[in-house]
């Protein structure tokens, strides 16, 4: 039956859209893909065998039984159009994950920040316990080396991406929200829209299923109590919470930083779980932990297998990943693209910079940036050299009239920094490099091309 199934995904080279295709890949259907440009995603999905088109033509779905598209795919893509011709059936790439999903029981983790880490600490914890999870993340799991997995085991492990409202529709049978901030302006029109939204999604957990969510977060309890008829399970740093985190400490194991802290299970008894530890730095981590946690001893796993994954977790691509490591400084390159993830980062690098930390920030999307100004400002206090590359539109027009110049001139009236704007990259990185002292940080954070260019400085630095 699946071999008569072509599926055709349009915009496969996404990190969301990868990840499904993958999974429906090995499950045996036959899969093909197109994009504008190849990236090492695409260049993975191609050594597996799925073929992969690098432009977008009508002749790309004569074949196709099914075509599925990505968020970022306009309603003029011309495969799109020929599909609807057609009268193919069409779903996006959330309603596909929808009926991945229908599978198997589902962990689905959603949240504003957070999503891909807890995502993977929770894979982890499901692998180590032998439990082999069907895992779809947003992230490449450095353990894995992929962001997708087939597993033979009873559940699947997913994030659930809120950013196009379409995670509502995700069949959960337990559900994890790790917080709710103000993000994806480009969609929700203010906080209570995106509230109403997680509550949406925390009313599919089914009355056998349960919600872990975090009580640190005020959004979070201001919806608690429309969610009265779920079963909820509460994590955090509060004491208040069913597992909160104690003593919290950074340690030095095998020449690495972690974090290591206590857990106290609150529930009809209260009990403490020891050292804890993590290869993470942060309490945002800290809360990430706290979720996995939360779900894996709602699965009965041992809090022994629970410490034994955790402190071999390896971590996901472009979360803190380490491009140069030296006795005097490291290069990281790391998602963050929102005010909070920035801060939160920026502390976790703060702990263990001994001089300056230099930030090097892509902005992502004009709608972001306009909406949040002061809070980007603010989310750069802990680095005291600031480089802004060019904005990254990720299709959005320039209705305001923003750019990195506009940006980096409000920085510099309320920030006692240094701050650069960026326009040629060789000019930059000899700049840059000439800037670096023993005892730096440099820290490249964004969501579109950053990621390459770190990985281009990282070459530079080195040679």
């Amino acid at each position: 039956m699946y071999q008569k199934k072509n599926i055709h995904f349009v915009g496969i080279g996404g990190i969301g859209m990868s990840a499904i295709a993958e999974v429906l890949h090995q499950k045996g259907f036959s899969i093909t893909g197109s994009d504008i440009s190849e990236n090492q995603i695409i260049k993975r999905l191609k050594k597996k065998g799925i073929k992969i088109f690098l432009n977008h033509s009508a002749k790309n779905i004569i074949k196709v039984d099914l075509l599925v598209y990505s968020s970022a795919i306009k309603a003029n893509n011309i495969e799109l159009k020929m599909a609807k011709k057609n009268k193919l059936p069409i779903l996006s790439r959330a309603m596909m994950l929808s009926e991945v999903m229908r599978l198997k029981p589902s962990i689905t983790v959603s949240g504003s920040h957070g999503k891909t880490t807890t995502t993977s600490l929770l894979a982890t914890i499901l692998e180590s316990s032998n439990l082999d999870p069907t895992i779809i993340n947003g992230g490449i799991i450095n353990s894995l080396k992929v962001n997708a997995k087939l597993g033979q085991g009873q559940w699947i492990v997913a994030e659930a991406d809120e950013s196009d409202g379409s995670f509502v529709f995700l069949p959960s049978t337990i559900g994890i929200i790790n917080n709710i901030d103000l993000e994806h302006l480009d969609f929700y029109k203010d906080i209570n829209e995106l509230k109403s939204a997680f509550v949406k999604y925390a009313t599919n957990i089914p009355f056998y299923g349960f919600l872990a969510i975090c009580v640190d977060d005020k959004n979070i309890r201001d919806i608690q109590k429309m969610l009265f008829t779920k079963k909820i399970v509460t994590f955090g740093l509060s004491s208040k919470a069913n597992f909160y985190a104690a003593n919290i400490r950074t340690i030095k194991f095998k020449n690495i930083f972690h974090t290591r802290f206590d857990i106290v299970e609150n529930l009809q008894k209260k009990r403490t779980i020891r050292d804890i530890t993590i290869p993470l730095l942060g309490t945002h981590n800290v809360q990430n932990t706290l979720a996995a946690y939360s779900v894996a001893k709602g699965l009965e796993i041992s809090d022994k297998e629970i410490k034994k994954a955790l402190i071999s977790y390896q971590g996901v691509k472009r979360r803190f990943s380490i491009l140069f490591k030296s006795s005097q400084n490291m290069i990281i390159d790391d998602y963050a693209h929102h005010p909070k993830e920035i801060d939160s980062t920026l502390k976790s690098l703060r702990i263990i910079t001994k001089k300056s930390i230099i930030s090097i920030f892509e902005p992502h999307r004009y709608s972001r940036i306009h909406g949040m100004l002061n809070d980007f400002i603010s989310s750069f206090v802990e680095s005291d050299y600031i480089f802004i590359l060019p904005i990254y539109g990720a299709g959005e027009t320039n209705e305001k009239k923003i750019d990195n110049e506009f940006l980096a001139n409000l920085m510099k009236k309320k920030l006692k920094k240094k701050i650069f704007v960026i326009k040629n990259h060789k000019i930059f990185f000899e700049k840059l490099k000439k800037i670096i002292s023993p005892g730096d940080n440099i820290i490249f954070m964004g969501a579109g091309l950053s990621s390459k260019i770190a990985e281009e400085f990282s070459i530079f630095y080195q040679s």
